[in-house]
């Protein structure tokens, strides 16, 4: 899996794509699923560090909402802490409506589309489908070089990783300018009102 900030590049691409979705919402979708792995590797280490969240199922549902509860309440003071941009500008980033349901829901998605291509295991249909019944097409492509859970899912994170790392580029080409940090989070430059 590409670690969790690679996600970001894909989420970014997809708020572009259609300018009602809310950046922040589609970014905190992005890396939400991954919150399952640590808790995973805790309590259920029999268990692959990818099931619920990583499964339709429970991206749809239980990722969505804790990105929606996530984006809406601790987005705002905890980038703006950080980063210095506008507290309230982030607030009506990230106000509750359908939009940003939507944008959340977006975004969680698009962390299963990335990592669907590259694991060796797919907790995507699950429960309804062994995870380790379906096989990534990217690790799939590199079983000549090794097996399915090693080389070739090596191979597969490795060049994913390698991707994700070089859309980072245009992004910050992208917000080159003197508001890059509220460029960054809000996906827009600041109101008028905290210029």
């Amino acid at each position: 899996m590409p670690i969790t900030p690679l996600h970001y590049p894909l989420a970014f691409g997809l708020s572009k794509t259609n300018k009602r979705l809310l950046l922040p919402g589609v970014v905190v979708g992005s890396v939400i699923p991954d919150i399952e792995v640590p808790l995973m590797w805790i309590f259920f280490s029999d268990l692959p560090d990818h099931l619920f969240l990583h499964s339709l199922v429970g991206a749809v549902t239980v990722g969505t909402l804790l990105a929606v509860i996530v984006t809406w309440l601790l987005y705002p003071p905890i980038i703006s802490t950080i980063f210095r941009v506008d507290k309230d500008d982030l607030k009506e980033a990230c106000r509750l409506s359908t939009m940003l349901v939507f944008s959340c829901l977006i975004g969680v998605l698009s962390h299963l589309l990335l990592d669907y291509p590259m694991h060796w295991f797919n907790p995507i249909w699950w429960p309804w489908v062994n995870p380790y019944d379906v096989v990534g097409p990217l690790v799939l492509l590199f079983t000549p070089f090794g097996p399915i859970n090693g080389t070739a899912y090596w191979i597969a994170n490795y060049l994913t990783s390698a991707i994700m790392i070089i859309s980072w580029f245009p992004i910050l080409i992208y917000y080159r300018n003197r508001n890059f940090w509220s460029n960054h989070w809000l996906g827009r430059p600041p109101s008028k009102q905290s210029q």
